[in-house]
């Protein structure tokens, strides 16, 4: 597996060192020079670990790696630091980082970390919120603990693709999640590759079958990715008479994207036999 690492680290100096030792390890390498654009840059990219730095007034890593973990991301981080302050060094692992590395540092040190945090894999107290609450939409109601989908009482049997990708996506209802994003946040719960995004995506909306007025549980936006919204997340026009008549046009949607989904799955299917 092809090793890709995600560096943030504005000093060009730094950057090339550890570039020239990466590069002799056949591992790939990307850069930013800031946190500014961590979270889009992680919308379009699925790096195998991000080495980002701390302590410089252009970087701040650690409020970096708190904002990535409470969005769900758990790829491997690791904080390089000119501070070897034990103050510094446990508030980023509490934060969920992997490793802590004090400058100056070899980089032959850095590559055996990077290695050492990928068989680790992601810190047990990284704070996942969203895996731990039980969550409710409409009348379905979904026990992450046992990992249980169930509607009504009665229980809705799902592979562990579709319970995992359903927990990410009713965490972050009426939000669109772009594709990439959503590989990274699923990688810790299971293995599923791009093309393959869009069978369990498929599975998952035969699973849930319609909301009660009707439409798709989970909608596909073109070049952007999907979006969860169930009927208890719209906005409330308040009369029941506007929820009759707008149940007409919604159910004339369902149905071309219900077609446009199974040809899609068909042929995805097709190409990963």
């Amino acid at each position: 597996m092809t090793i890709h690492l995600l560096v943030v680290e504005p000093d060009q100096a730094s950057r090339d060192m550890l570039r020239a030792h990466v590069q002799q390890h056949k591992i790939e390498m990307s850069v930013l020079y800031n946190t500014d654009s961590l979270e889009r840059r992680l919308e379009v990219e699925v790096p195998s670990l991000i080495v980002m730095r701390h302590g410089l007034p252009e970087v701040d890593g650690l409020a970096a790696l708190r904002r990535i973990r409470s969005l769900g991301y758990d790829l491997p981080v690791i904080i390089v630091s000119r501070s070897d302050d034990v103050v510094d060094k446990v508030l980023s692992f509490e934060l969920g980082a992997n490793d802590y590395v004090v400058d100056p540092h070899d980089p032959r040190e850095m590559i055996a970390r990077v290695r050492n945090a990928l068989r680790s894999g992601p810190p047990s107290h990284v704070p996942m919120h969203i895996e731990r609450a039980p969550i409710a939409f409409d009348d379905f109601e979904v026990d992450v603990a046992d990992r249980v989908l169930s509607r009504g009482g009665v229980e809705v049997p799902l592979r562990s693709t579709e319970f995992a990708l359903l927990v990410v996506l009713a965490s972050n209802p009426m939000k669109v999640l772009s594709r990439v994003r959503i590989l990274n946040m699923l990688r810790r719960h299971c293995s599923v590759t791009e093309r393959g995004l869009d069978v369990v995506v498929f599975r998952l909306r035969a699973a849930l079958k319609l909301s009660p007025t009707g439409r798709q549980y989970i909608k596909t936006l073109r070049g952007e990715g999907y979006m969860f919204a169930p009927d208890d997340a719209l906005p409330r026009h308040g009369a029941a008479d506007d929820r009759d008549e707008a149940r007409a046009p919604m159910l004339d949607v369902a149905v071309p994207i219900v077609a446009e989904e199974r040809m899609r799955f068909d042929n995805t299917a097709r190409r990963i036999q």
